[in-house]
């Protein structure tokens, strides 16, 4: 289980021109860190009414139009991703464990264990068992990572 997705503001807007994102795939920091159970329904009506709009007021010149090409369609992680996944990044997690998803094949099971690792607490929903309490500094701090980044806290409120 993991909060977060692609940094937004608050019309769904992400560094990225033209792309938009709103409900689990967004992290907004409306909810912190413990989601609560359908929360996130309100979150994706009101997000998703702001990106569309935005999306309407600002088109992206030379963006492509039409169906994606052939072959263009996302994977389903291989079976042993989805497996070290939960095992590794689920409710209880160890140093070892998120060292292991750090290796992973996948792209993204990587950038996941790297965020997680550099995490050196419990907080709502990551809970490390070699860092059972909460690090007061890391209040209102969100991990971020890119492709070819380093982990990173940015400060949000």
């Amino acid at each position: 289980y993991m909060m977060g997705g692609v940094v937004t503001d608050l019309r769904g807007r992400s560094t990225v021109a033209g792309l938009y994102a709103v409900g689990e795939s967004a992290c907004t920091g409306l909810h912190g860190a413990n989601r609560l159970a359908s929360n996130s329904l309100s979150e994706c009506f009101v997000y998703g009414a702001r990106a569309a709009h935005a999306g309407l007021d600002e088109p992206v010149p030379g963006a492509a139009t039409g169906p994606p090409p052939p072959g263009a369609a996302l994977q389903r992680p291989p079976r042993a991703t989805q497996e070290a996944l939960w095992r590794d990044a689920g409710i209880v997690r160890t140093r070892e464990g998120l060292r292991r998803l750090a290796q992973d094949p996948h792209p993204l099971a990587r950038l996941i264990g790297a965020c997680a690792l550099q995490r050196e607490e419990s907080r709502g929903a990551h809970q490390r068992v070699d860092f059972p309490a909460a690090d007061t500094t890391c209040d209102h701090r969100h991990s971020q990572i890119g492709p070819d980044e380093q982990p990173r806290a940015a400060h949000w409120t």
